[in-house]
């Protein structure tokens, strides 16, 4: 067995087939804190079933940030839906259920109510769903959805293409990461030959930023300090960035801008959300470092090399170091 690329077994791609033929209206759902994978899984597969005459939507607790509103379809996503109405719930990209954040006022999507369908990369993920597509080979979610898709026999047209390479570049870090496989080379050459966008990917995720944003990073930077066992450690407070006028999103990319440090054995960006909450993004390029294992310690998850967690009702303080201090 050739472990490079993900695995869909043929069974589950023909149960979701056989699913689909009962008319079922699905809601597609994905994490807080969108990134580029979780956004372009969701709009690639609501466009996917939309072409097939399926009934879709597609929501995220958080809005897309303002750096992947370009991504097609992008618009479409929810912030609010009647859980009600949707005889299917399909998670996307999620390494927990909880990580979409709907758990709390969307509980009917979690009960036996609700057909559940799971679609993801992270090692966290238990195969909660009853029909799994689950590959911790893959690059990206969206390496997994492109395979569903083709097994599914849907059209890809140049913006589903273009949806489901936005995943690849951007979990992989524009093809940089250790989970950058020759699969996921194969899978990015052939979504660029169908018509995704790549050169509008590149310039809206690495190439495009704005005055306020550029301050932001200069701020963070200055702040940043390494300590004895060579974590990079920054905090950065809600005041700090809107007094820029700037956003938390602003932020995204900086923490592997920091972790390219020969210091740094692991970084750590801690952020001040608009909802009274603190955000952690945790990286490492080292071997020997596991930042999910960190990660895990705080409720939180994602990969070995890149991760992060949510302190809910929480404020930074700095006294020396910063901390994070419950309300």
């Amino acid at each position: 067995m050739n472990t490079d690329t993900p695995q869909i077994e043929p069974e589950n791609a023909e149960k979701l087939k056989k699913y689909l033929t009962s008319h079922p209206r699905i809601i597609l759902v994905t994490h807080a804190n969108p990134d580029g994978d979780a956004i372009g899984s969701a709009c690639g597969l609501y466009a996917a079933f939309k072409n097939a005459d399926i009934a879709v939507d597609v929501a995220c607790i958080d809005e897309v940030p303002e750096y992947l509103r370009f991504c097609p379809f992008a618009g479409k996503i929810q912030q609010d839906f009647d859980e009600n109405a949707y005889d299917a719930v399909f998670f996307l990209d999620c390494g927990a259920r909880k990580m979409t954040r709907f758990d709390d006022h969307k509980p009917r999507i979690f009960s036996d109510k609700m057909v559940k369908l799971n679609l993801d990369h992270h090692p966290t993920n238990d195969k909660w769903g009853e029909i799994n597509f689950v590959s911790t080979q893959a690059a990206s979610s969206t390496q997994i959805v492109f395979e569903l898709l083709q097994r599914l026999e849907m059209k890809i047209t140049p913006d589903i293409a273009t949806c489901l390479l936005l995943g690849l570049y951007t979990d992989t870090g524009a093809f940089m990461h250790q989970n950058t496989s020759s699969a996921a080379y194969k899978a990015a050459s052939e979504l660029v030959r169908l018509g995704g966008n790549v050169q509008a990917i590149a310039r809206n995720i690495f190439h495009a930023h704005e005055f306020k944003k550029l301050k932001l990073w200069g701020k963070v930077l200055q702040n940043l300090y390494v300590t004895k066992d060579g974590a990079a450690i920054v905090g950065v407070p809600r005041s700090e960035y809107e007094k820029l006028g700037a956003k938390r999103e602003d932020l995204a990319g900086v923490i592997d801008y920091i972790n390219s440090m020969d210091e740094a054995r692991y970084s750590v960006l801690l952020s001040e959300d608009e909802k009274g909450s603190v955000k952690a993004s945790l990286r490492t390029r080292k071997p020997d470092v596991d930042v999910k294992a960190l990660a895990e310690k705080f409720g939180g998850g994602g990969h070995v090399k890149a991760s992060g967690f949510t302190i809910k009702d929480s404020k930074l303080e700095k006294e020396i170091k910063w901390k994070i201090v419950q309300d």
